[in-house]
C-alpha cells in the first residue's frame, strides 16, 4: 500500500486555504468600493423666516410674546418649541430654483446654553431624486460654526440611507436678527450600502 505523504498533502491545503482567503479579500475590497462610490453629497439653502408678517415659516408651539425675546435669551429659550415648513432652494435667494422643504420641530432643550434640538424630513420636490426624503435629526449649540446632525433613513431613493448633514449660517435677518438663510451640506450612503449588508430594514423590496 502506498504512503501518503503527510507533509505535501498539508502543504497543498495551505495553497488551497491561501487562494480562498486572497479571493475572499478582493471580494471584500470590491465590496468596500462599491460602498464608498455609492456615497452621495447634496448641498441646498434653508429659509427660515419665523417672524415674517402674516406667512412666517415656523411658528411657536409654545406661546410666548416676542418682545420679550430677550429675556427669552438669558433663560437659553429652555423649553421653547417651533414647528417649521421651510422652503429649500439652489442658491442663497429664495427666488431661486426650489429643491425641496424641510418640515418638522426645532426644540431649545438646554439650561447651560442655547441649544436647538431637531428633528425633521426634507422632502425632495425636483431634480433626479424628487420624491424621495430624508430625516434628519440632532442637537447642537446654536453658536457654533457648524452644526451637525444625523440623517437616519428615509423613503424613495434614500431608503435606509446613512449620513451626517452640517449646517453653517450664510446670513440672520429680520425682527431680532431671528430669520435665517443656512447652508446645508449633506453626506450620505443610499439604500445600496443597506443592500450589501442585508440589513433588517428590507430596502431591496423598494
Amino acid at each position: 500500500m502506498e504512503k501518503v505523504n503527510i507533509e505535501k498533502f498539508n502543504r497543498q491545503q495551505l495553497l488551497l486555504l491561501a487562494l480562498g482567503a486572497k479571493t475572499l479579500l478582493l471580494f471584500l475590497l470590491g465590496q468596500l468600493l462599491n460602498v464608498v462610490e455609492a456615497k452621495i453629497e447634496l448641498q441646498w439653502y434653508m429659509h427660515d423666516t419665523p417672524f415674517n408678517g402674516p406667512t412666517p415659516s415656523s411658528i411657536p408651539v409654545t406661546i410666548y410674546n416676542a418682545s420679550d425675546f430677550q429675556e427669552q435669551v438669558s433663560s437659553f429659550l429652555f423649553g421653547q418649541i417651533y414647528v417649521f415648513d421651510d422652503p429649500l432652494t439652489e442658491t442663497t435667494s429664495l427666488d431661486s430654483q426650489l429643491i425641496g422643504r424641510a418640515r418638522g420641530l426645532v426644540s431649545y432643550v438646554s439650561q447651560e446654553e442655547i441649544v436647538s434640538f431637531v428633528s425633521y424630513t426634507v422632502t425632495i420636490q425636483s431634480g433626479s431624486y424628487k420624491g424621495s426624503t430624508l430625516n434628519v435629526q440632532g442637537a447642537a449649540p446654536v453658536n457654533t460654526s457648524i452644526r451637525f446632525y444625523s440623517i437616519n433613513g428615509g423613503t424613495g431613493a434614500f431608503v435606509c440611507a446613512r449620513g451626517v448633514l452640517a449646517e453653517k449660517i450664510v446670513t440672520l435677518f429680520g425682527p431680532l436678527n431671528a430669520s435665517a438663510i443656512l447652508s446645508h451640506e449633506a453626506n450620505l450612503q443610499p439604500k445600496c450600502l443597506a443592500q450589501d449588508f442585508k440589513c433588517n430594514c428590507m430596502a431591496d423590496k423598494y
